[in-house]
């Protein structure tokens, strides 16, 4: 019964749960700041391109496709002025287009550590962390093509968050 009444909290008034909830940390307020950005605003991958110019030592993103050779050669850019860049992007949408290839290879000749993640699960994911400090997060692909479909990035200014985003880039295979 009463975890039927915390499930029931959690999915119908959720301002009346604590901010350490959902952060998965035990009694440990999530202090971050956050906004969104629209494709009815302009360009997210300008957005993205914006936030993380402002990387000062890493960046690890998980990607499911990549193709926007702008912000691929963006992240070549970093890693040459010394921005550790690791990344992790799903294999089977990488190896369908000539394109996804390219930008892979690109990102490989900059030293930047890109991992092609397993063709049994997708790597659905589209985050990035900056800094250990700061998440961009949403349903944008780096792709040419997203940049014609309404998306989404939420940018969320909080190392706690950033901390698990991190773990949880780790996960990724």
């Amino acid at each position: 019964m009463r975890k039927t009444l915390v499930l029931l909290v959690f999915l119908c008034c959720p301002s009346l749960v604590p901010s350490w909830a959902w952060t998965g940390e035990t009694n440990q307020p999530a202090n971050c700041k956050v906004w969104a950005s629209f494709s009815s605003e302009g360009s997210i991958g300008e957005t993205i391109l914006q936030e993380i110019r402002q990387a000062r030592s890493r960046l690890s993103v998980a990607l499911y496709a990549v193709n926007n050779l702008v912000m691929v050669e963006e992240l070549a850019k970093l890693a040459g002025e010394g921005i550790k860049i690791r990344a992790k992007i799903d294999k089977k949408r990488s190896m369908r287009q000539k394109r996804n290839m390219r930008a892979i290879e690109i990102l490989k000749s900059a030293g930047i550590s890109v991992q092609l993640v397993r063709q049994e699960g997708k790597n659905h994911n589209k985050f990035i962390v900056i800094d250990g400090a700061k998440v961009i997060t949403g349903s944008y692909n780096w792709t040419v093509r997203a940049e014609q479909n309404w998306e989404n990035i939420l940018v969320l200014d909080c190392p706690k968050l950033a901390k698990q985003y991190e773990r949880e880039w780790e996960e990724i295979r």
